[in-house]
């Protein structure tokens, strides 16, 4: 066999096994998956950081500088005795984020959680938003001691309008975030609980520790799933930790 015919094999089996893995991790997706933060090195495989640092605040990023992977704060995120602490800093004006992928279409997302008095837990739900015209959250928790809320996006100006164009010229985004419904609730700051989110078509369902807090309709809820994203959050006057643990993203029927 010639030195080409030998690459060529090469290539298609190369190919072949990429092919292979990735209809392999669809398919894993599609199925759902459970974490419980016992194995690091599977945690720094299939999550995926980012945060905004306060030094790079300006006009262009005013939640601070962007950054991801190796980029980002070592103490935003740490797993600590098998469960995700993620950590919440006055000086910066944006929670950081991780993320996992996920698949399908109705999905079911729950986890245990607890927080600092004062603090939060937030869940997002991603993928291709037809509204924001990006992957982006198409489902939205803030989870607080007193409440549960659901957000959402929508656009801060007609698509085809002027300011619409303007904006995308100047390099803007056009989205609008909006808190959308707020239910009361009590939740225990420093106790675990555990909240399930549900999301069949648009709507979306909360549930904290086995009883129903929240019925929201999202604008967008409806689309392909892409991951799942996880939010501390503080009140901008002391550091404050919100833990995760037991996580697990099934598949849902209608």
């Amino acid at each position: 066999m010639s030195i080409t015919s030998r690459a060529v094999l090469l290539g298609v089996s190369v190919m072949w096994c990429s092919a292979r893995q990735a209809a392999a991790e669809e398919g894993s997706l599609a199925s759902g998956w459970a974490e419980d933060f016992t194995d690091q090195t599977a945690f720094q495989r299939n999550w995926s950081q980012y945060g905004f640092l306060a030094d790079g605040r300006d006009d262009k990023h005013p939640h601070g500088r962007p950054v991801s992977g190796k980029n980002v704060r070592p103490d935003w995120w740490q797993v600590v005795d098998d469960a995700l602490r993620g950590r919440n800093f006055p000086e910066e004006f944006h929670p950081a984020g991780i993320t996992r992928k996920i698949g399908g279409n109705d999905v079911r997302v729950s986890f245990r959680f607890k927080f600092s008095p004062g603090g939060m837990a937030g869940i997002t739900v991603r993928g291709p938003n037809p509204i924001v015209e990006r992957d982006f959250h198409v489902a939205v928790l803030h989870i607080r001691p007193t409440s549960i809320t659901a957000a959402d996006n929508t656009v801060l100006h007609p698509k085809d309008s002027p300011e619409a164009a303007a904006l995308a010229k100047q390099g803007g985004w056009n989205r609008k975030f909006f808190y959308a419904k707020k239910e009361d609730v009590e939740i225990t700051p420093e106790e675990w609980h555990a909240l399930a989110l549900e999301l069949r078509g648009k709507e979306l369902t909360a549930f904290v520790d086995g009883r129903k807090v929240l019925e929201y309709t999202t604008l967008a809820g409806d689309a392909p799933k892409t991951s799942i994203g996880l939010q501390p959050g503080g009140n901008k006057k002391d550091v404050l930790d919100t833990w995760f643990d037991d996580i697990r993203v099934e598949q849902l029927g209608r």
